[in-house]
């Protein structure tokens, strides 16, 4: 199960304290004997030797846990191994230090017991490390796990039985270590299970590269080759400063080459997110001027680069045409198809949507011609007539909508789907129709909401999903999609997520009231940043567009806007974010234009102050105040209030 960022900081640490404490300890104890003068120098060279595979194997933990560059599997299978070494090695070194010692003899039996378990022990972990490398998961090697670990059971309760009846070695009455009769069989296990794993490398191999085959049977052959030779000869212990020499090259080569090339794969996965978010429209309002519909929409990108997107546009004065939609797959062939789909289906959308049906039928056939991949995508599209409410939609295979009618719960919209488009060709898909009235919401959205899982490997589901809908918002579509939002990310709690969370939300105010045609108020809600001006500037730059503004007095205003607005953005809030409103109240017949400014920031009246004298220098003249001066001059009338906690700044022009 996987563990969270602050549970690895904790085990890291604790592990970390327990290297630590292992090599003073190791250290103090070959003090101490060495001061004596009781060890011979041929204990004195393999207890140095172990020391400093200890030491060597604490500074490969580090860097392990700060590179972390492993997938989860991976890096737990090394780290185990790197531990089991660094426990052997600390093994062999006590039992160097008390052999021969008559006071330490149960020691000596207990540390030689244990030190004999390790090469059972890494021999299996090699195995996994070689299986969690490779990535593979089919039955036939989860045969083999259950057998090798049977096997391991077996090699440890032998081991414990060694006690008993010495076979593999005893200790002698005068303290001293003796092999048994049966010494030569002691690592049968840990030889069969490294020949297998060299196996699976072989069967393997056009999934390796050439330096890592050779890696992986360095592991295999060094080890092999010294428990060979220990068979004939007795004095020296390399195995453990071997193994930990082997684990150091595992690391510099498998895993700094293989972190080399997974950042060239992220920098490719990132071009795909870039591509795919490059797609989406990210303007909301995208039609401030509409005030016949409310609509938003997000996607969250998750670690692995899907297809999911979803699209609006309007082919004429009376039609919204969405989209939602979900790419089979994960990165970049996923991101290639969905640029290709979005595509196909706004170019489709902007002539046929008088039938969605024909939209979908259209683009499941051109995918269907050339689909080497054999992808398929789900695709949710619909048309709102704006004049009317009604909603005509298809659905090849996607996820339920979900609809709320004023006043009223969100409901699941169950109805038969079609099958995905890019399946097969000639598939007839068919359109159905249902009313909205004013204040109806229709909530779309991707697998990767219900789909979301938790800790305990739970889906978040349409029930959660419906209950985050029902939270209150008030109408409020960016509310609402940040309710579910909120929601998924409470339940995952920091759990990594494999799909994208994409969704759309449209809300149906009803029609457009025609007789305001000429003199009504358009609002636009934006947080009190600079990185909204350009939303604000092309707000009311579409608004003056269509009363026919002349060029020079719409530049007029907008430098108006972007002095009013930027001196809200930065000084309104000090203390934090906030909102500015901005509403346009225009009279196409009159030719003006009225233009409110509200925020709840610092009460303030930028009026108050006397105009700055513009006969002085720039250098002689006090800072501020002239960019408020140049609105004054430049507007008809500049008016303030402050009212019900708003600092609420006018301007009129006429034209």
């Amino acid at each position: 199960m996987p563990i969270s960022k602050k549970q690895f900081q904790v085990s890291a640490f604790l592990a970390s304290f327990f290297f630590i404490s292992v090599i003073g300890i190791g250290m103090f104890k070959f003090d101490i004997a060495r001061a004596t003068g009781t060890l011979p120098v041929l204990s004195v060279i393999n207890i140095s030797a172990d020391l400093c595979s200890m030491a060597l194997g604490y500074v490969l933990f580090i860097i392990s846990v700060i590179d972390r560059s492993h997938n989860e599997k991976n890096l737990n299978n090394y780290l185990l191994l790197l531990f089991t070494c660094f426990s052997s090695a600390f093994l062999d070194e006590v039992c160097w230090i008390v052999d021969g010692d008559l006071s330490q003899i149960y020691l000596n039996v207990v540390a030689n017991t244990l030190y004999f378990m390790g090469a059972p022990v890494m021999a299996f972990l090699f195995w996994r490390y070689v299986v969690s490398y490779l990535g593979v998961d089919n039955p036939g090697i989860k045969r083999f796990n259950v057998i090798l670990s049977c096997g391991l059971l077996i090699a440890v309760i032998v081991r414990l039985l060694n006690i008993l009846f010495g076979y593999y070695f005893f200790i002698k009455p005068d303290g001293h270590y003796q092999r048994g009769d049966y010494y030569i069989f002691s690592n049968l296990y840990a030889y069969a299970t490294m020949v297998l794993t060299l196996v699976l490398v072989y069967l393997a191999r056009k999934r390796f590269k050439k330096y890592q085959i050779v890696i992986l049977y360095m592991y295999a052959f060094f080890p092999l080759a010294i428990g060979i030779l220990s068979v004939f000869t007795f004095g020296l212990s390399l195995s453990s400063p071997v193994i930990m020499l082997v684990l150091l090259l595992m690391y510099c080569i498998l895993t700094v080459i293989q972190s080399r090339e997974r950042s060239v794969s992220d920098n490719e996965l990132q071009m795909a997110n870039a591509i795919q978010e490059g797609m989406l429209p990210h303007i909301f309002p995208p039609y401030p001027e509409r005030t016949e519909f409310d609509l938003y929409a997000s996607m969250n990108p998750a670690k692995v680069v899907g297809g999911d997107f979803y699209d609006f546009y309007m082919p004429d004065a009376d039609h919204l045409v969405v989209t939602i939609a979900d790419v089979s797959g994960k990165g970049i062939p996923a991101a290639l198809m969905m640029m290709v789909t979005k595509t196909l289906l706004k170019n489709r959308g902007l002539s046929d949507f008088d039938d969605c049906s024909k939209i979908l039928t259209s683009v499941n056939n051109q995918l269907c011609e050339n689909n080497e991949l054999d992808m398929f995508i789900t695709v949710w599209v619909a048309v709102l007539t704006l004049s009317t409410g009604e909603l005509r939609y298809a659905n090849a295979g996607h996820e339920y909508p979900a609809i709320k009618r004023k006043d009223g719960k969100f409901e699941l919209i169950k109805e038969r789907h079609s099958p995905p488009i890019g399946c097969m060709e000639n598939i007839n898909y068919k359109e159905k129709s249902i009313m909205l009235n004013p204040g109806d919401i229709i909530y779309v959205y991707t697998d990767g909401v219900t789909e979301a899982n938790n800790r305990n490997h739970e889906l978040f589901g349409e029930k959660r999903m419906l209950e985050a809908l029902d939270l209150p918002c008030d109408g409020d579509m960016i509310l609402l999609n940040k309710n579910i939002r909120d929601s998924i990310n409470a339940f995952i709690d920091g759990s990594q997520q494999f799909d994208d969370i994409t969704m759309l939300n449209l809300k149906y105010n009803g029609p457009c009231n025609s007789g305001k045609a000429e003199n009504e108020m358009k609002q636009l809600k934006v947080k009190a940043d600079v990185s909204e001006l350009d939303q604000v500037l092309s707000f009311a730059d579409t608004v003056l567009e269509e009363m026919d503004c002349p060029a020079k007095v719409q530049m007029q205003i907008d430098i108006a806007v972007e002095e009013i607005f930027v001196n809200i953005a930065h000084y309104a809030y000090p203390d934090g974010e906030g909102e500015a409103v901005i509403s346009i109240d225009s009279d196409k017949e009159a030719k003006s234009v009225s233009i409110l400014f509200e925020d709840q920031g610092t009460p303030y009246d930028p009026l108050q102050n006397e105009d700055p004298d513009i006969t002085l220098s720039a250098d002689d003249r006090p800072i501020g105040g002239l960019g408020i001066f140049m609105v004054k001059k430049s507007m008809d009338d500049v008016s303030y209030e402050y009212k019900d906690g708003k600092n609420r700044l006018t301007i009129k022009k006429n034209f």
